[in-house]
């Protein structure tokens, strides 16, 4: 049986690779009809494997951005209509995968609540308290937020579950840009709701410090329904 923590690593570098081919037409501007590069010059250029990379040309070629010609190559599509059913289809893989990190992330908050040190919740608190300010001021502190999580996942003592659910946030990071680009001409700024999460996570920390196992995960389940709107909005 295939290690699950590899197949998210796997599925992880189709997803980038992918993205990868995309934004190589993006930057050559290339048009419906024009060939991209074989399967042997990308790979080397990205220095990735060639089964690596044809998986994920098979992923574009699924999502309607490029087809495959045996024997003349691959070539771009209708890639602006491809790339919006590409959107859809990410935001379904992500939010399976939102929901993994949520329980692994809400088993892990439940757990380690009762031990944590008052040292441990000091850093939290800090953090918290730090990326609410920044927040007030309406810059969104995604760098501290991913480093408040992965240190509540530390403070539990699950390596191989710390690592799982730190290679999600990573596929995150792809998908914001995605996101981005979707709701660019649409009014509706999903910032704005993100930024709502922070005072959540201080009071979290609150309820930590407090042992209230019950009260912090409800702040915690408060940040998830805000995160949650703004998948919602995909149509």
């Amino acid at each position: 049986m295939e290690h699950s923590g590899l197949a998210d690593n796997k599925k992880l570098l189709y997803s980038r690779l992918a993205d990868k081919i995309y934004q190589y037409i993006q930057d050559e501007n290339l048009q419906p009809g024009d060939k991209i590069p074989g399967e042997r010059i990308l790979a080397a250029q990205w220095k990735v494997s060639r089964p690596t990379l044809r998986e994920a040309i098979r992923e574009m070629e699924n999502q309607g951005v490029i087809r495959v010609e045996v024997g003349k190559g691959t070539f771009v599509t209708d890639y602006v209509k491809g790339r919006q059913f590409s959107i859809q289809l990410a935001v379904k893989n992500f939010l399976e995968l939102f929901e993994i990190k949520t329980v692994l992330e809400r088993y892990s908050l439940e757990k380690v609540i009762p031990s944590i040190s008052e040292e441990r919740l000091d850093k939290l608190e800090k953090m918290a308290v730090e990326m609410n300010a920044i927040a007030a001021e309406g810059t969104m502190p995604k760098e501290m937020d991913h480093k408040f999580h992965r240190y509540i996942l530390e403070c539990y003592g699950n390596h191989e579950m710390t690592n799982m659910v730190c290679n999600m946030i990573d596929m995150y990071e792809t998908f914001d840009d995605e996101l981005y680009g979707y709701f660019e001409d649409k009014d509706f700024d999903y910032n704005e709701i993100l930024l709502q999460t922070f005072p959540y996570h201080l009071e979290m920390v609150q309820m930590m410090r407090a042992r209230n196992v019950p009260e912090a995960l409800k702040r915690y389940n408060q940040i998830i329904e805000l995160d949650l709107q703004i998948y919602k909005q995909i149509e």
